[in-house]
């Protein structure tokens, strides 16, 4: 009988306190009209190229940290265009080769 490691991974999804979304400078400010706190970035036009807000990788970071993780000093995006049911621009960013942090191994538990 071979014996086989458990690997979980966890996808989570956190709404941060910055003042910007994650890939443009839109404003994440509540109480706005509709359609105002947009870009061509926001909602996915061709051509366009996101920008990672800073503090959003800092905020990261400090999690992966604060839950005792392994930093990794390299994350791609894949921006891929396709129907997505939940995701109405059509686009989701996967960083699924490598993701930005590890769990830490404790002896072999």
């Amino acid at each position: 009988m071979k014996n086989y490691e458990t690997v979980i991974g966890l996808e989570v999804h956190v709404e941060l306190a910055t003042k910007t979304k994650i890939f443009c400078a839109c404003s994440t400010a509540f109480g706005g009209a509709p359609n105002t706190h947009t870009c061509p970035v926001c909602t996915g036009q061709p051509g366009s190229l996101p920008v990672l807000n800073k503090q959003v990788v800092e905020y990261a970071v400090a999690v992966g940290l604060a839950t005792n993780c392994t930093i990794t000093q390299y994350s791609k995006f894949d921006r891929k265009n396709y129907f997505y049911p939940a995701n109405c621009m059509e686009t989701e960013r996967q960083e699924y080769r490598n993701p930005d942090y590890r769990p830490q191994r404790t002896g072999n538990a």
